[in-house]
């Protein structure tokens, strides 16, 4: 019996980046990672302490890296960063984005395992989203990513505030 040729890529989920983008290009990216399974676990508040402390520390590590808005949500967070050295130099967004959820996965683990806590170790959905910030769409982008907690609360908690 012969071996079948099989199409690897029918495997692969269709890539959301753009073709022709290099993701080492200066400018403001707008990023939606999410926890795994969709679970609310960054209402943590451990988890959410080292979310926000491994995002204050990703200039230390990547020094051409500018942070920008950043809110965590109960089951994803969003955050606009600034790739700001030269292209050549730049890390890819990618390498940014992995460091940062090894990191955290890291840390928590080590919460978990410290702290004989029953729950998952596991942080991280696969993958993240990414989108490119025009600078005439930098201003709404910000403001969706501080809005976006309101979106959670009741509507009764919102018309008694009034």
């Amino acid at each position: 019996m012969g071996h079948r040729h099989v199409n690897l890529d029918r495997f692969r989920g269709r890539s959301i980046r753009l073709p022709n983008r290099d993701y080492r290009s200066p400018g403001a990216y707008f990023v939606t990672i999410c926890a795994y399974g969709r679970q609310t676990i960054f209402e943590t508040p451990a988890l959410r302490v080292l979310l926000q402390e491994h995002w204050l520390a990703l200039p230390e590590r990547f020094p051409t890296v500018r942070l920008d808005e950043f809110v965590i949500m109960p089951d994803h967070l969003h955050f606009i960063l600034w790739l700001e050295g030269q292209q050549s130099t730049n890390p890819r967004l990618s390498e940014v984005i992995g460091a940062y959820k090894s990191l955290v996965a890291v840390a928590w683990i080590k919460h978990v395992e410290n702290n004989e806590l029953n729950c998952s170790a596991r942080v991280w959905q696969k993958g993240y989203y990414e989108r490119v910030v025009r600078q005439d769409e930098l201003d709404q982008t910000r403001y969706y990513i501080r809005t976006n907690p309101l979106k959670l609360m009741p509507s009764s908690y919102l018309e008694s505030e009034q």
